[in-house]
This record gives C-alpha cells, sequence and structure tokens, in this order.
C-alpha cells in the first residue's frame, strides 16, 4: 500500500519523473553519440568524407587489394599497362584521395577504362587502396607507361 501511494504522488501529482521528457533526452543524445561515431568510424566512408589513411596497417591492407585486383591493368609497381600508371603526376580523372576512391569505387570513363569496385569492394577497401596508391607517388616504376591525363600533383586537387 505504501509504494502505491509513493508512485502516486511521484509520477501522478507531482510529476516528478515523466518518461516521455526521458525518452526525448535519451534519442537526442543517441543522436549525438551517431554522429560522434560516423565522423571516426572508418567502414562508414564515402567519396565526401574519405581521408588519406596513413597508419601502417592500413596501407598494408591496401597494397593487398591493389595486388590481388589492380595489378593486372597497372602492374606491380603501378608503372601501367592497360591502365594508366599511377606514379606519375598525371591523372585522367583528377588526383587526390576523394578522387581516386571516386575512381576506385564508379569505375572510369563510360565505354572504356577501369571498371567499378563498390560492389566488390567494402568503402573502408576502397581507402585503403586508394591511400595506397598514392603512396605510389614519386616512385620509379621498372617499365613506366607513357603519362597521361592532366598535371595535377601537387596541387589543391590533390589533396581533396
Amino acid at each position: 500500500m505504501i509504494f502505491g501511494v509513493v508512485y502516486l504522488v511521484r509520477f501522478h501529482i507531482v510529476k516528478e519523473y515523466d518518461q516521455t521528457l526521458e525518452f526525448q533526452q535519451e534519442m537526442a543524445q543517441a543522436q549525438i553519440d551517431i554522429e560522434q561515431y560516423k565522423k571516426t568510424a572508418k567502414n562508414l566512408v564515402d567519396a565526401n568524407t574519405v581521408t588519406l589513411l596513413t597508419e601502417a596497417a592500413d596501407l598494408k591492407a591496401g597494397k593487398a587489394i591493389y595486388d590481388s585486383n589492380c595489378v593486372a591493368c597497372h602492374a606491380q609497381d603501378g608503372g601501367g599497362g592497360i591502365g594508366p600508371n599511377l606514379t606519375d603526376q598525371y591523372w585522367i580523372l583528377g588526383g587526390g584521395i576523394k578522387k581516386v576512391f571516386t575512381t576506385i569505387s564508379e569505375g572510369g570513363r563510360d565505354g572504356k577504362g577501369m571498371i567499378a569496385w563498390k560492389q566488390n569492394l567494402k568503402p573502408l577497401e576502397m581507402a585503403q587502396v586508394a591511400s595506397y596508391v598514392l603512396g605510389m607517388q614519386g616512385s620509379t616504376p621498372a617499365n613506366p607507361k607513357e603519362a597521361d591525363g592532366d598535371l595535377l600533383w601537387p596541387t589543391a586537387d590533390a589533396v581533396e
């Protein structure tokens, strides 16, 4: 009986506790937490949020992805073959992490060029291989393909 009286007074008369208000506060906090998580979650990247990855583990994973998917067209050392040279300062579809990520995700030019990898690779994997490819800049391949595209490196475009 005592519990019933305390409950009645606390929740219905004094209205000390409101479940609707508590729910709204919890949902607002959850939304803040989700947004904070999205800022640091590597696997939630897209072409607008991707950043250059520099950790050794990410670059090692990028190399493994490159070795299994990209070598056939771009050569082991990035010097090019069917695909363009990835070690020079010339880019067909733009340099920089965002444009390289987009090229990997969406593919190259219509009718020719690279296939879209978004069905085969996760966003984090595309960010890793894009970061690895950008790390090839300035290296010297054994048999480099002639420059193709526009001279973009280093420019503001290179960091986007």
